[in-house]
This record gives C-alpha cells, sequence and structure tokens, in this order.
C-alpha cells in the first residue's frame, strides 16, 4: 500500500469529519500532507479554509503560500433578514 492509497483509506475520512466541524464553527485551519507515489512524488494533499467571516489569517495564507497553493478567496452571502437579524454563508 503506498502513501496516496493511505491517504485515502485511513486519512481522508477523517479530514472529513475534522473540515464538516470547522465548516460548521467557522474554524480557519491548514492542514497539508505529502503523500509521494511512483508516479508523482511530489503529490500532496492540502485543505484550507477561512473563519466564519470569510478571512484566512494572514499566517495561515503565508502556509499556503509557502506550500505551493494558490490562495482563493471563497464567496460570500450576507443575508439580512426582515428581524434585523445576518446570515453570512460562506462557500469555499
Amino acid at each position: 500500500m503506498d502513501k496516496e492509497q493511505i491517504y485515502d483509506e485511513q486519512i481522508a475520512p477523517l479530514m472529513e469529519q475534522i473540515i464538516a466541524i470547522c465548516k460548521a464553527n467557522g474554524i480557519a485551519m491548514v492542514s497539508s500532507f505529502s503523500i509521494p507515489t511512483e508516479a508523482d512524488d511530489g503529490l500532496q494533499c492540502t485543505t484550507y479554509m477561512p473563519d466564519e467571516s470569510g478571512d484566512l489569517p494572514e499566517r495561515y495564507a503565508t502556509a499556503v503560500r509557502a506550500l505551493g497553493m494558490p490562495q482563493i478567496q471563497p464567496l460570500t452571502l450576507r443575508t439580512t433578514h426582515g428581524d434585523g437579524s445576518v446570515t453570512a454563508t460562506i462557500i469555499a
């Protein structure tokens, strides 16, 4: 079993849980895994997401750039309801 298979079978399911928890709670995060294979010795899996306001802390943005990933700005929708409350939806 190579590192990519280990990632796919054992780590990816855990990352799905972590990502869901972070999204639900507005927790900014960065993770990166080096999973080289014979076909691609530079293979990596990197995930990052902003906090509930759509911001990625600068130190995280720096890490994302250092990992060679383009920083993509998420789409943020802000809805003001008739009662004055506001809902922010971040689509990352």
